[in-house]
């Protein structure tokens, strides 16, 4: 069974945050996303734009939201369009949701067939005194039947509401860390020399899946010996050898939400000195780099804090010395050739959520915490990651049951052996 739903009153409290956050004589159009073609007459599967889903929990495409806080015409503040399911498409496709089933899923009261949207933007948009609109589609039809009307993008304001998270979406971003766990579990029971990265994709994809997630929040990262180099690595096609490192960045999605987590083990079970030394380096600046994760940190001072951390880590594995990094500027940081991704991104309805970089973490924020380090000379790349939930109180790690300790990946390891 999938997932339960998530309940209807954080899309309501989503929309009301919204119209908090307008003027008086705005009105807000946003719609769902588009199916896009695959080729034939194959489509890709679909996923409904993040930021409409956030504001109306509705997963079909051809649907679109209108707001216009304020209006005299209390059933015109709140509406929510739908399309009209069609003998056809009945057949082919399903039922689609009727009018009441998308009022009970979103929580607005008003839910009319999409043939009826014209007629209301042309009551709607010509009185208004400021237009926020999303979409392609929705932009294209705005510029051509009111050519003259300004408008605004409505993302930035998405953006401010959306990095802080309300307890619901917490809730499942910890469901998909449950699952996420379970299929690294399951990796660790099958993992061996000789298989091929895609085997261990599968597993986990299996496991994603049979657990009720709605699959891999992203391309996973399956990169086993010198692929662990790559950053993106997603090809996923190459034989995890004995000796080799395995380097794992995956993440289920449950409800729309996507969890996200790195881990890195031998293949063969067991660490050579080597591996465990640079390994014990990552987690060491891990748990530090957790702990810096409060409120009122900015993240690019988070990451140059990082940075120092690791300039130790570095003298201490003897990639360079002390005199070294002391001699260089901060054009040239010794520290960014081994570590050259960020330390954290905001963590939500994408695995990359949207987040104003020059604002302070604050309390509901959820980020990532992935320090990591590459060393080309040596076909090392370890990275680890765990979804981090910022409150008053300190970081909560919503990962904290996934086994990260060297010696418990080993022992979990030879154990199921």
């Amino acid at each position: 069974m999938k997932s339960a739903p998530i309940p209807t009153t954080l899309f309501i409290k989503n929309r009301a945050k919204l119209v908090e956050s307008l003027t008086l004589g705005s009105v807000v159009l946003t719609g769902s996303g588009d199916r896009m073609h695959r080729n034939g007459d194959q489509d890709y599967p679909f996923r409904q734009n993040s930021d409409f889903f956030y504001l109306t929990g509705i997963t079909q495409e051809e649907s679109v939201l209108v707001l216009a806080p304020g209006h005299p015409d209390t059933t015109r503040q709140e509406m929510l369009f739908i399309s009209k399911p069609t003998p056809k498409s009945r057949l082919w496709s399903g039922p689609g949701l009727t009018l009441e089933e998308a009022a009970n899923r979103s929580g607005i009261a008003q839910v009319k067939w999409l043939e009826d949207l014209d007629g209301i933007l042309e009551l709607l948009i010509p009185n208004a005194s400021n237009l926020y609109a999303a979409g392609t589609v929705l932009i294209e039809r705005i510029s051509t039947h009111y050519p003259n009307l300004s408008h605004f993008q409505l993302s930035p304001l998405m953006m401010r509401l959306r990095m802080v998270k309300e307890h619901e979406e917490v809730e499942e971003i910890k469901k998909g860390s449950v699952i996420t766990r379970s299929a690294f579990l399951r990796v660790l029971k099958m993992m061996k020399p000789g298989m091929w990265e895609y085997e261990v994709e599968a597993e986990i994809t299996a496991e994603f899946i049979g657990s009720g997630a709605d699959g891999h929040a992203y391309e996973p990262i399956i990169a086993s010996g010198e692929n662990a180099l790559i950053l993106h690595y997603v090809v996923n096609n190459n034989c995890c050898l004995d000796g080799d490192l395995l380097l794992m960045d995956f993440g289920a999605e449950v409800n729309n939400y996507a969890a996200d987590c790195s881990r890195t083990i031998p293949v063969n079970g067991c660490f050579t000195k080597r591996q465990r030394e640079v390994y014990e380096a990552v987690l060491r600046v891990f748990r530090q780099a957790k702990e810096m994760m409060v409120p009122g940190k900015v993240m690019s001072e988070f990451h140059n804090q990082v940075g120092k951390l690791w300039e130790e880590e570095h003298i201490r594995l003897k990639l360079y010395t002390r005199k070294d990094a002391e001699t260089r500027s901060q054009e040239e940081l010794l520290w960014k050739r081994y570590f050259m991704h960020g330390t954290s991104h905001s963590l939500g309805l994408d695995v990359h959520d949207p987040f104003n970089q020059t604002k302070p973490f604050q309390s509901g924020m959820v980020l990532t915490c992935e320090p990591a380090i590459y060393l080309p000379e040596e076909g090392i790349g370890i990275r680890l990651e765990n979804d981090i939930l910022i409150t008053e109180d300190g970081p909560v790690d919503l990962m904290e049951e996934i086994p990260i300790e060297a010696g418990e990946i080993e022992e979990l390891m030879q154990s199921n052996r």
